[in-house]
């Protein structure tokens, strides 16, 4: 097993993987859990998150990935969220995407949450990371869970 750089911040919550995987707020409010489902993670968003929330669970999803064998595959459901978080977009889109590729993540399916402040950044993600990683965004959980199972990384799309 490989370390992530990441994985001496986050050592406790790896160290629990499989099993889900709680970010809390210092109140102790849970703002995201990581759950493996056969064939994808799914990261389950909660309550008023910040562009430091956003950063923090990409870079747990990171070590995860750099750490264990993983699905190639994200569900990344913010449905209830509020909160403006466009501000880790430049993170996500110039030092998180290139390592998370690298680790083999090649499907986002992103769900909508009706925040119109978390919609835009959602939308502003999109527009950042494709085409080097497949992603669409949803309003409804299950029309982007169909997606993501049924859909292929792009190299093999290219050799179907």
């Amino acid at each position: 097993m490989k370390a992530s750089p990441y994985a001496a911040d986050y050592e406790a919550e790896i160290a629990v993987w499989p099993k889900p995987i709680q970010l809390t707020h210092p109140n102790g409010d849970v703002y995201l859990t990581l759950q493996l489902h056969p064939g994808y993670i799914e990261a389950k968003w909660y309550g008023h998150i910040t562009a430091s929330d956003v950063v923090t669970a990409s870079k747990v999803y990171l070590a995860l990935l750099q750490t264990y064998p993983c699905p190639d595959k994200l569900l990344n459901d913010k449905t209830n969220v509020t909160g403006d978080w466009s501000e880790a977009n430049d993170w996500l889109e110039f030092e998180w995407l290139p390592q998370v590729i690298h680790a083999g993540l090649r499907c986002l399916s992103h769900i909508y949450s009706s925040n119109m402040f978390s919609r835009l950044s959602a939308r502003d993600l999109y527009l950042r990371v494709t085409p080097r990683l497949q992603m669409q965004n949803f309003n409804d959980r299950n029309e982007g869970l169909y997606w993501l199972l049924t859909s292929l990384p792009p190299q093999l799309e290219q050799s179907a």
